[in-house]
């Protein structure tokens, strides 16, 4: 039937699109002064500022996108800052190439009280502070929180200013896990092509689409542990993180063989 011959390509469209549609668009940042600070899996870090509706010029935005990293990371040697175009409005990016250094228990100092008064001095008596640390792990006095988390403070005028350490915890056992499920679903579909009883075709497009789905369902960045932790930095960090990724089209050939399955053992219509 043409379905069949259209539905491989199609599912494999569809999972694309949907890998895709994961990381599109955000949320529109609402007036005022905002701060994201961003850790990196290798001990950089940057800082971004959106400031709507006081900051006329680049230059301006530049200068006071600078002052906020350099109180956020007193003592650091800070990279370049630059004026960039976002979704709704211009924001300040600052890069700090070292902005921790990784081990087992790397912290980062909350530093709201400088960064207020910075913000303040310009005009901007409320303002948010966002922190994403790498995809670990992380705590903040007694409470410990899973990957992904990110702390974000909302300070009105009068409010106290953020403060604390938060402490990177990575651990190696999620990668190690994720891993061998990436192994798993290797297996599982090269097992499915590679059989002549169907029913073992079957049971390794089972395995091998379970095991890379669950793969795909985690935070895709287990491998930020092995940066964190300072066993990889650079292009081999980057390998590492991404290459959970590679169970999608693990997903795609075990659909794929399970649809040509199917094929193969429908019944015939008698002539």
């Amino acid at each position: 039937m043409g379905w069949r011959r259209w539905a491989a390509p199609a599912a494999v469209v569809f999972l694309f699109l949907v890998a895709v549609g994961c990381g599109a668009g955000g949320p529109r940042p609402a007036p005022g002064a905002h701060v994201t600070v961003v850790l990196r899996a290798d001990g950089g870090g940057r800082v971004d500022l959106w400031a709507s509706g006081g900051m006329r010029a680049d230059r301006d935005l530049r200068d006071l996108g600078r002052r906020v990293a350099a109180a956020l990371f007193r003592g650091k040697a800070l990279g370049p800052t630059t004026v960039r175009p976002g979704t709704a409005v211009t924001f300040a990016r600052t890069e700090v190439p070292r902005a921790y250094r990784p081990g087992p228990r790397p912290g980062f100092d909350v530093a709201g009280e400088g960064a207020g008064a910075v913000l303040k001095a310009a005009g901007y008596s409320g303002y948010t502070l966002r922190i994403r640390p790498p995809l670990v792990r992380t705590s903040l006095g007694a409470r410990t929180h899973p990957p992904g988390f990110e702390y974000t403070w909302r300070v009105s005028p009068g409010d106290p200013p953020p403060a604390g350490r938060i402490v990177l915890r990575p651990r190696l056992l999620h990668w190690a896990v994720e891993m061998a499920l990436l192994a798993v679903a290797a297996a599982g579909v090269l097992t499915a092509f590679a059989a002549r009883d169907a029913r073992v075709g079957y049971g390794g497009c089972a395995a091998g689409a379970v095991a890379a789905v669950t793969v795909l369902l985690s935070d895709h960045g287990s491998g930020d542990a092995l940066g964190t932790l300072g066993y990889l930095d650079g292009a081999p960090l980057t390998h590492v993180t991404r290459l959970p990724l590679v169970a999608l089209p693990m997903v795609a050939l075990a659909v794929i063989r399970l649809l040509r399955l199917i094929a193969g053992h429908a019944p015939t219509r008698p002539e």
